[in-house]
């Protein structure tokens, strides 16, 4: 792990605070917790004001859910952030906020972490440095700038804001290269015209903005030779120990199959699928999978269990999905996970890997 930081793919959650779906459930620091818990490294927070206008709350904008105070889930963040491994944890943030409450924010961060809070301005770009250099360090993620338009323009998109829908994922910052520069130097850039749309503008940089760590990394990796991965599917096994024996079918065994395939570069990635094992809580397929991989250190194998149903609404019987640079020769017990990532007792999966 001593590559720089933006040669890695990261566990990343999203929107790390919602104890359930987007429009109507709590806001929580528990979610949050069982997040860090399981080895995520980069934790969402939405940031908007309370209703006072005073203080910073994290919810879900334009939707149902309950809110929760941002310092509580700041504080939760520092306490369980490296229960699950010391590599460095990551705080992206979506500011809906003012410029006074942002600043509240940069004074919560600070005293919140400490020393444990990884500083650009001393140093440098948190990209440059590796996540064994990085360990039990936090970092401040934002998403990017966004543009905004004249002021008789504003009002109208702020009256209809809340018919727009949120980006499930965003845009990484392409450069704010601006923030080191000093202040004068700032106001000065800001002010002048640089000869694109007249009636755009980009927004004032946040008043936490000495504290941006990261701005966004691009996709660096090493092209290989084409190699391939064999994956044998033998069996499975332990439902019945970990199901009530009505939770599949009601009055027959379940119809088991496996949607097995590579998660990975757009040329790797491929899903396939076994038959269907009609009335066994132990199906045995014995069937061969073969996955030509151009990056396999980038190739995640993904597998799926899942039971047939006649209605078309299949029920889900376990997944797990292992990075194929882990994976080891030979015949394994794979355990399987529930859609929580919560590992079952029993249900493992019978599998031979070779390589070729």
């Amino acid at each position: 792990m001593t590559a720089p930081l933006s040669h890695y793919f990261i566990y990343t959650g999203h929107n790390s605070y919602l104890t359930g779906n987007q429009i109507s459930s709590k806001c929580s620091d528990v979610p949050i917790i069982q997040a860090l818990q399981k080895g995520v490294r980069v934790i969402e927070l939405d940031l908007w004001p309370n209703s006072s206008k005073d203080n910073i709350d994290v919810v879900h904008g334009w939707t149902l859910t309950t809110r929760i105070d941002l310092i509580k889930c700041l504080r939760s963040i520092k306490e369980y952030a490296f229960v699950a491994s010391p590599y460095p944890v990551v705080i992206t943030l979506e500011d809906h906020l003012t410029p006074d409450l942002q600043s509240k924010v940069a004074k919560m961060i600070t005293e919140t972490y400490g020393k444990m809070l990884f500083n650009p301005a001393k140093e440098g770009s948190a990209e440059s440095h590796s996540p064994e250099s990085l360990k039990y360090r936090i970092l401040i993620s934002t998403k990017p700038p966004k543009k905004r338009q004249e002021p008789k323009d504003i009002k109208e998109m702020e009256m209809g804001s809340h018919h727009q829908k949120d980006e499930p994922w965003g845009e990484e910052v392409s450069d704010l290269e601006k923030s080191h520069k000093p202040k004068k130097d700032r106001e000065e850039n800001e002010d002048s015209d640089d000869g694109g749309e007249s009636a755009l503008q980009l927004i004032a940089p946040p008043k936490y903005e000495a504290l941006i760590a990261i701005h966004g990394a691009k996709r660096i990796w090493k092209v290989t030779l084409d190699d391939a991965r064999n994956v044998n599917l033998y069996m499975g096994e332990g439902w019945h120990l970990d199901f009530k024996h009505t939770h599949f079918d009601l009055f027959s065994p379940p119809d088991f199959y496996t949607k097995i395939g590579i998660a990975g570069v757009k040329c790797d990635s491929v899903l396939m699928q076994t038959e269907t094992i009609n009335d066994d809580w132990t199906p045995v397929w014995d069937q061969e999978f073969v996955f030509p991989l151009s990056v396999p250190e980038l190739a995640l194998l993904r597998v799926e269990v899942h039971e047939s149903d006649p209605t078309g609404k299949d029920d889900f019987g376990g997944q797990t999905c292992l990075p194929v640079s882990e994976l080891r020769a030979g015949i394994r017990a794979v355990p399987l996970y529930s859609r929580k990532g919560e590992k079952y007792k029993s249900v493992k999966l019978l599998m031979k890997f070779e390589f070729c």
